[in-house]
């Protein structure tokens, strides 16, 4: 019998199975949010999909200085680093490839069409976030396009009351980090301006790097609705040895972010509406051959000379590229007996303009037409509306979800979710949902062509058709802890998928859609907890995919974590120390090709240790930390031939003042 339909056979009679067995179970006190699974508010143990949430207070504990370091344990979640302290991070869930998770902050999904290597080119720090919440599998239907394997939304803005946080940092490798955060305003006007800047001298050669982020956000309540204001930059500077090919190892890049978006939101009885206006814009300059003092410089006679190496004679210098995405999203909510109706709306204008990605003709009338540089340009519109309405049925409940996505040409997209409560309390819960989703090549994927790497312009947008079936418990053990346990199977069938692959006896890796791909996969996970806030979370993720990369070499789509077990603790011991411990086991599928070796080198099992151990002064406003990652020195490798950090550690001072 194969995994698809153990799968669903399991679908089917897991409800039977867990009622005859369950007993009614003490009742516990679950925080409720909102949950991008499902329309409406739901609480995290009653949501339809598989979810994380991370509060503030774990991500403060955590001590991470960037997004990808408090989402790297999140069950199912591979955060592929090319680099240290979020310099560039690829977030996958499920296996999925780096371009088919969508990124939401606060209701509004941003995209990096360039390339998504930079859509985690985020505008703030994780001490400015409330909340995370990861949907793990397919999410179209409800989220959009490029909700292909799951989706990820933050929460930030100011804080209820006035405060001033500075925070001073330092560790190996010339690690220098300062943060300030000020929250301010009345109740009805909230404000909150931060600034960060963070650099490292380097682990390796080529591996320096310098990062500045800056954010301001307003929100005003009154009896016109709730508006929400954020305009945020990011600058990044950093050596990029290996980053995209070992045949050029010198390369550097700096990329700047401007992110702003407006929103507003009221409730009128049982209708609620959202609507929001954003823009994204990208600069991206990225040098094959790294050009500064150390590295190749310019010769009289045209010529980037490093130490007596000359770099090729096609490089003409820099990939220069902007990319510019805005639009306007409305959502609405309706609440009736019959259930909750949600509909949304969003018109997005994504473009291109670069000296390498686009063409001629698509620059013509465009914001940089004549430019020596942006020379070439392409755009495109993404137009989507969704229908969800959701009902409940004594233990039941149900949500039905259709899209309509017009790019190239229109996409219907249906997705269906079902839970049934197995005890009274509804602290036992099966639940199940079907559900397709799309996602539309990058710029990069059309039109690369430099280097050894080759685009397509004939390429077509992938698809994925999802089912996931599982159960989640949620229960007191004594009046002093409580245990959360999640068992969960899923299947992706994927056609059309995009991938750069190098075939066999090739040097160039291009961009092509693959056959059919399924991929199976299971997810355990367990945390207990207790209110002297001591916890121990265990979460085990497997995958397998019908095809392999024999014959040529996948760089993204079949190099994904087969398995995954990762253990986090969280201790509070004698003189008010805590103590965070995470250990991640890691075994990648697939492997990568070293031109030194002339071979292909597969992924290496991996075990990595990491801590944090932390203490509060005076009644919180002073607090102390010093985090180590890699504390077992191993020698990691997430994508192809970039070499990640050894053992790194560093400590940090944080005062918070009224």
């Amino acid at each position: 019998m194969s995994i698809k339909s153990k799968v669903l056979i399991a679908f089917l009679i897991s409800p039977l199975l867990f009622t005859a067995q369950i007993e009614p179970i003490p009742s516990i006190q679950i925080q409720e949010v909102v949950v991008i699974a499902s329309p409406g508010e739901v609480k995290a143990k009653d949501s339809p999909r598989s979810i994380s949430v991370i509060s503030s207070e774990e991500i403060i504990q955590s001590a991470a200085v960037s997004i990808g370091e408090t989402l790297e344990l999140v069950t199912g979640v591979d955060l592929r680093q090319r680099g240290a302290l979020g310099v560039q991070s690829d977030l996958t869930i499920r296996g999925g490839s780096f371009e088919q998770v969508a990124l939401l902050v606060n209701g509004v999904r941003w995209s990096a069409p360039h390339t998504g290597h930079h859509l985690m080119d985020i505008t703030f720090d994780p001490e400015d976030i409330h909340r995370i919440e990861v949907v793990r599998g397919g999410a179209s239907p409800f989220v959009g396009k490029g909700a292909f394997s799951g989706a990820v939304q933050l929460f930030t803005g100011p804080a209820s009351t006035n405060k001033t946080l500075l925070s001073i940092g330092a560790g190996s490798f010339g690690l220098l980090r300062a943060k300030a955060t000020v929250d301010f305003g009345s109740p009805n006007v909230r404000h909150r301006v931060a600034l960060s800047r963070t650099s490292t001298s380097g682990y390796g050669e080529n591996t320096d790097a310098e990062m500045i982020l800056g954010s301001y956000a307003t929100t005003v309540s009154s009896d016109l609705g709730l508006f929400k204001f954020q305009v945020g930059v990011a600058d990044k500077a950093f050596g990029a040895q290996n980053f995209y090919t070992a045949n050029f190892p010198t390369q550097y890049e700096e990329t700047r972010t401007l992110q702003s978006q407006l929103s507003w939101e009221k409730s009128f009885g049982d209708l609620s509406l959202f609507a929001a206006a954003y823009v994204r814009s990208h600069t991206d300059r990225f040098e094959l051959y790294r050009e500064s003092e150390g590295y190749y410089e310019p010769t009289e006679d045209g010529f980037f000379v490093m130490d007596g190496d000359t770099a090729a004679t096609w490089y003409q210098g820099p990939n220069r590229h902007i990319s510019i995405v805005q639009g306007v999203t409305m959502n609405a909510l309706y609440s009736s007996p019959l259930g909750q109706t949600a509909f949304r709306v969003d018109l997005r204008d994504e473009a291109i303009y670069s000296n390498l990605l686009g063409t001629e003709a698509g620059a013509v009338g465009g914001l940089f037409e004549g430019d020596e540089i942006y020379s070439r340009a392409d755009r495109r519109w993404t137009n989507e509306a969704a229908l969800s309405h959701r009902i409940e049925l004594g233990r039941f409940a149900s949500t039905i979800n259709l899209s309509v996505i017009e790019m190239d040409s229109l996409f219907v997209l249906p997705g269906a979710d079902l839970t049934m409560r197995l005890d009274s309390d509804g602290n036992v819960l099966w639940f199940g949902s079907v559900n397709r989703s799309v996602r539309q090549p990058s710029f990069t994927d059309l039109y690369y062509n430099l280097g050894g790497a080759q685009g397509s312009i004939d390429l077509e947008p992938e698809l994925s058709d999802n089912f996931e079936t599982g159960v989640r418990v949620n229960m007191a053990l004594s009046e002093t802890s409580s245990l959360k346990f999640e068992q969960n199977a899923f299947i992706r069938q994927g056609r059309n998928l995009i991938d750069w692959v190098r075939y066999e006896g090739s040097l160039t890796t291009q961009a092509a859609n693959l056959r059919e791909v399924t991929f199976n996969g299971m997810e355990t996970s367990l945390l207990l907890h207790d209110i002297f806030n001591n916890s121990i979370g265990v979460s085990y993720t497997f995958i397998k995919a019908s095809e392999s990369s024999d014959g040529f070499e996948s760089n993204y789509v079949l190099d994904f974590l087969r398995h995954k077990l990762d253990i986090k603790t969280s201790l509070s011991l004698p003189a008010d120390l805590t103590l965070s411990l995470r250990y991640s086991i890691q075994d990648r599928e697939g492997g990568y090709y070293d031109p030194e070796a002339g071979e292909e080198i597969e992924f290496l099992p991996v075990g990595l240790l990491g801590a944090t151990l932390s203490r509060e002064f005076m009644e919180g406003k002073l607090k102390a930390n010093v985090r180590v990652d890699n504390a077992l020195d191993v020698e990691l490798f997430d994508i192809g031939n970039v070499m990640l950090p050894g053992r790194w550690m560093r400590a940090s001072l944080t005062f918070v003042f009224d």
